[in-house]
């Protein structure tokens, strides 16, 4: 085989292996990032924090709390401890309108979700009972 020919094989040889280990790379840095975004708030796992995620059809929540937060007295019916301090921290800081609205305005929208949310409660009982 010429010299040149040699050259070019072996050209070609290294291209492929170069375009593999792209590849291979590629997908290492794919399966970090979906890692990642399945497993959010690492340092916070690392310091003892427990986390509760769920969702619907197109939505996920994620929360995360210490051990501080989780130490009460009062048993906790529910994965996540203190329920109502979640929901209404998730309610109120989910203002679009961040103290644009009259108070009353304001609060009348939070009212409005919690009286949804009684509603739906309510619905999934009567299937039980």
């Amino acid at each position: 085989m010429p010299i040149v020919e040699r050259q070019q094989q072996q050209q070609q040889q290294e291209q492929h292996g170069a375009d593999v280990w792209m590849r291979e790379q590629m997908f290492e840095e794919d399966v970090r990032a979906v890692l990642s975004m399945m497993r959010p708030h690492g340092r916070e796992r690392l310091m003892g924090w427990k986390e509760y995620r769920t969702g619907g059809p197109h939505f996920r929540v994620t929360v995360s709390w210490d051990q501080s937060f989780e130490a009460t007295n009062v048993p906790q019916p529910l994965a996540v401890p203190n329920m109502a301090d979640v929901m209404e921290n998730l309610l109120v800081g989910s203002s679009k309108d961040n103290g644009d609205l009259p108070p009353r305005e304001e609060f009348d929208h939070y009212r409005a979700v919690v009286r949804e949310l009684y509603k739906r409660i309510n619905e999934m009982e009567g299937c039980y009972t």
